[in-house]
């Protein structure tokens, strides 16, 4: 059977809880409420996003335990209790006192009370579904970021102008729980399971066996066993230098793109460009993520994806160039939409297929968990850093300037990773 027609409800339910998932809701809609709460508050900018660094940073530690209990509970479980805390953990933000220890507080209590909707979920179950098209499987589920991107700014801002910013940020938690809920619970399902949880002992090498109802304790429907999965363990991936090299050039991106989509209100706004046309080009934004997304899925299941990598990073570097010699004009703002949304949808495609195509899908939620720790880091201390930057420097452009060169040195890692692990090359002609 075609892998779609036997997947698509699992790669459904997968792309709807990355969508509603803490890192999409997070990255897109934070630079919306920076202005309203440092004006009630009498907070800086640097105060403000120093929140966001704590969310990512924790991912150091969060994303390696999430990738570790996958082994132990299962990928269902786990992405509700993370979309149920994703909910409630926005709740308590927006009751916030005007005490900045809080704040960072309930910051905090959200990394580890929702890292359960962190992609390392999502994208573990698409790969026991997909291997020939795998790159389009998680390009597709990772469009969901996109989705939210492009409907996120929009709807947060229209809460934000009539009732607040703490209702705002209610909304972000309790309505994404109620869209995905049913649908992870009733379609996200695993196909491959690891060998400790049935007896294969008598099952001859090369087959696979079906795993009865009666025999799925976690009722996460029928799975699959094969003993042709490869993969390094996470010990193993560490030793490798194309683990660092990965991780360097994860970091270096992921800190440049989310400085840019966090202070990409204030950026454009230096440019007397009022909020609702921010809001606009930001979910233009939305609907380029999502595009880059599914071609560059497509892509990397042709092509070697350090090559589509390093194309996709050339066009930061142009939306950059225009920011700073080119007036904000219409046709300006929907090119640098387009270009940056583009390199923002490639971003995590290429981080959770390059993951599996070099480490194997073996041991992918935990070599996913450790990668991911790079990416959260850089996204992380990224929001502060440009807006501190920009302050003492009077404006953006040293911090832009600077972003080109690291989205360069970039386009260099990527290339560096060299050739695919044979077993990779072998997977897709089984």
């Amino acid at each position: 059977m075609n892998e779609f027609q036997e997947g698509w409800k699992p790669l459904l339910a997968a792309t709807i809880g990355t969508m509603c998932g803490l890192f999409t809701i997070t990255n897109y809609t934070q630079g919306f409420f920076v202005g309203p709460v440092i004006s009630e508050f009498g907070w800086t900018p640097g105060q403000f996003f120093l929140s966001y660094t704590i969310l990512m940073c924790a991912g150091l530690i969060t994303a390696p335990i999430v990738g570790s209990l996958t082994q132990k509970y299962p990928l269902r479980t786990l992405g509700l209790v993370g979309l149920i805390g994703h909910a409630l953990g926005y709740v308590v933000i927006s009751l916030n006192p005007n005490s900045l220890l809080i704040w960072y507080a309930s910051w905090a209590l959200v990394a580890v009370v929702a890292a359960g909707s962190l992609p390392i979920i999502w994208t573990t179950v698409i790969n026991g579904w997909f291997v020939k098209n795998r790159g389009k499987a998680i390009g597709i589920t990772m469009a969901g970021t996109g989705l939210g991107a492009f409907l996120m700014p929009p709807v947060v801002e229209y809460f934000i102008s009539n009732y607040g910013w703490r209702s705002a940020y209610r909304f972000i938690g309790m309505g994404p729980l109620f869209l995905a809920a049913p649908i992870v619970w009733f379609w996200f399902r695993e196909k491959v399971q690891s060998a400790k949880h049935a007896n294969t002992d008598n099952v001859p090498s090369g087959d696979s066996i079906k795993l009865s109802d009666d025999e799925l304790s976690d009722g996460a429907g029928q799975r699959e066993i094969s003993d042709h999965t490869w993969g390094m363990t996470r010990e193993q991936a560490m030793k490798s230098s194309k683990f660092w090299i990965l991780g360097a050039v994860l970091f270096l991106t992921a800190f440049v793109i989310v400085g840019l989509l966090s202070n990409f209100e204030r950026i454009v706004g230096a440019k007397q460009v009022d909020r609702e046309t921010i809001a606009s080009v930001a979910a233009l934004i939305g609907i380029s993520v999502v595009v880059g997304r599914l071609l560059v899925g497509a892509l990397v299941d042709r092509f070697w994806a350090p090559a589509v990598a390093a194309t996709f990073f050339v066009f930061p570097i142009i939306a950059i160039i225009l920011l700073l010699s080119a007036p904000f004009t219409a046709v300006t703002g929907v090119m640098i939409a387009i270009l940056i949304g583009l390199a923002a949808g490639a971003e995590l495609d290429l981080l959770a297929y390059l993951t599996s195509k070099y480490f194997g899908p073996k041991h992918y939620a935990k070599v996913f968990g450790a990668i991911f720790a790079f990416f959260t880091v850089g996204a992380g201390l990224a929001p502060p850093v440009f807006g501190e930057f920009a302050v003492l420097m009077g404006g953006y452009q040293t911090a832009l300037i600077l972003g080109c060169f690291a989205f360069a040195i970039s386009i260099g890692l990527f290339l560096a990773l060299g050739q695919y692990p044979k077993e990779a090359m072998q997977e897709i002609d089984r």
